[in-house]
């Protein structure tokens, strides 16, 4: 494995790149910020578009650091040409979770910048769990994301010891003939409640624990999810049993900002969870068809959600048995992971 620089090395490379610049971001960068992104999602033919709205969010939540977190470089006009993303998850200590999310625009690609970028958030991300590690804290874990078409980034990630880990499937459904209305014995399906967010945070959190990565749901990162611009709380369905406890979960998210580039409306399933010893009832089915009729009654063109392919609970299956078909493969990377893994 290639060392890792400390933090202040990987700044010195950044500054010796010829006719660029550094510095930290500030909130008045974050619509520069977003149009870079959107620059390179167009060039890499991703289907997802950054706004400003959902930097904002990101900016706000008590558990981000941007001001550390996150590093631009400018040309000598002035023009952002690549920002570096170390987004350190605060809030979780199990697993002491680092996002790399870095960019470089499709005009100033092949210079180095990218490398420079990537040393520098690993740095980083190294730095802040040194500073801050405690007795009982897990490991760190540094990841990056991309789509499975792209075998440029999946090289230039395996130059810095980025190795695939775990593959994901992005997957629609239509929405325009009838949603069957399904039920699951001993369970109601009820609205989003805000009085019983803690109740619901408490079973995501239940409910994903055999699932591949997860490392909890803090308070923090519920808080910044039911508040973000994305979050629909009329598409979130509860599933309740007969003691009027909340054993399952379907989430509801509008990325209006990826519309235009898809042709298409979309409500996505954000998270879908059932406790374990309420599987094989039907409940997930029930919680996505009232879901889907919900989209519809809204005037949405098609549902969408995310998949693990390797997820040992059969949800690939039952996706694929409710009229879902795959239409994206996306890919995560991870620091230090053995080639292949």
């Amino acid at each position: 494995m290639t060392p890792i620089p400390d933090e202040r090395a990987a700044l010195d490379d950044l500054a010796s790149l010829p006719g660029l610049t550094w510095r930290r971001a500030t909130r008045d960068d974050l619509t520069s910020l977003a149009e870079l992104r959107q620059a390179s999602e167009r060039f890499d033919a991703s289907p997802e578009r950054t706004t400003v709205a959902e930097l904002t969010d990101y900016w706000d939540s008590e558990r981000s650091v941007p001001t550390e977190d996150l590093l631009l470089v400018h040309d000598e006009d002035g023009t952002l040409v690549a920002s570096g993303w170390s987004g350190c998850n605060r809030s979780l200590v199990e697993s002491r979770r680092v996002h790399l999310g870095g960019t470089v625009h499709p005009d100033h690609r092949g210079r180095g910048i990218g490398s420079a970028v990537l040393r520098w958030e690993l740095a980083h991300g190294q730095a802040w769990d040194a500073a801050t590690r405690q007795d009982g804290y897990g490991p760190l874990v540094m990841r990056a994301h991309g789509t499975a078409q792209q075998e440029d980034l999946a090289a230039f990630l395996a130059r810095h010891d980025l190795w695939p880990v775990r593959w994901f499937v992005e997957m629609e459904r239509r929405l325009d003939g009838p949603v069957p209305a399904t039920t699951a014995d001993g369970i109601r399906l009820v609205d989003w409640d805000p009085a019983r967010s803690e109740e619901v945070r408490v079973c995501l959190d239940t409910g994903f624990r055999d699932h591949w990565g997860f490392a909890g749901i803090s308070p923090q990162m519920w808080h910044d999810q039911v508040t973000g611009h994305a979050f629909r709380p009329g598409w979130t369905v509860l599933a309740v049993d007969a003691t009027d406890r909340v054993v399952g979960v379907a989430t509801g998210a509008a990325y209006e900002q990826d519309w235009a580039e898809q042709g298409f409306t979309q409500g996505w399933t954000d998270q879908l969870t059932v406790l374990r010893e309420h599987r094989g009832r039907g409940v997930a089915t029930a919680l996505l068809h009232e879901q889907m009729r919900r989209f519809a009654a809204d005037g949405i063109q098609t549902a969408g959600l995310g998949v693990d392919s390797s997820s040992l609970t059969g949800a690939l299956r039952l996706y694929e048995g409710l009229g879902y078909e795959a239409v994206l493969r996306t890919v995560a990377f991870e620091h230090g992971a053995a080639p292949g893994r």
